[in-house]
């Protein structure tokens, strides 16, 4: 559980936490109850709002469960998605069907060096795609993820070191993976540059 960084100066965790505190003194929640809902500390969920604590993965999923909130609100708009709901009050076609590289929504998970970039147009579908971005060292961290569905991916640059229940894969440019969410997995960068993965879960996770 770490410190983040992220746009307009305000640091990632700074962003998290404020909306979980948004969230949770919207549905009048003392943190007592909060942690009663999430499973998490009195403590941590107060570092999280504070930003004094980067939440992992799998407290992102408490948080989210004990709120009843999507974890993509938790998504950072980018300014280009902030211009184009200043400038279009009604949505087209096109917001259905296509992401612009300038308009996706992200998630930082700072000394994680872990940042996930939704591809997916909103609402999503069945499907959901992800840029995931490691810079070198970044990892899931001591997480271990399961959960229902399936999921794979194409590796674009750099080299991907993926856990599935014991197996560890090293992957390169132009190799692909996939497997059923209930096999416990975790995934880091283990290149000396950023690695970049298109991944795809379904159903959605986010």
């Amino acid at each position: 559980m770490q410190n983040e960084t992220n746009h307009h100066e305000v640091e990632p965790d700074d962003q998290i936490g404020r909306c979980v505190r948004e969230y949770r003194k919207q549905q009048k929640l003392s943190l007592s109850r909060t942690s009663d809902l999430t499973g998490l500390s009195i403590s941590m969920i107060s570092k999280i709002e504070r930003g004094l604590a980067s939440p992992s993965v799998r407290s992102l999923y408490a948080l989210s469960h004990g709120l009843n909130i999507p974890i993509g609100t938790l998504f950072n708009a980018t300014d280009g998605e902030r211009a184009n709901r200043l400038s279009t009050s009604v949505p087209n076609e096109e917001d259905s069907l296509v992401v612009r590289k300038n308009m996706r929504r992200s998630l930082d998970f700072g000394q994680k060096r872990l940042v996930k970039e939704l591809l997916t147009p909103q609402p999503i579908g069945t499907l959901e795609m992800l840029m995931i971005v490691l810079e070198p060292g970044g990892s899931t961290g001591d997480d271990v993820f399961s959960h229902d569905g399936e999921e794979g991916g194409l590796v674009l640059e750099g080299a991907l070191e993926l856990w599935v229940d014991e197996t560890c894969l090293l992957l390169h440019p132009g190799d692909s993976f996939t497997f059923r969410s209930q096999r416990r997995h975790k995934f880091r960068n283990v290149a000396d540059v950023t690695t970049r993965v298109l991944w795809i879960n379904t159903p959605p996770i986010y």
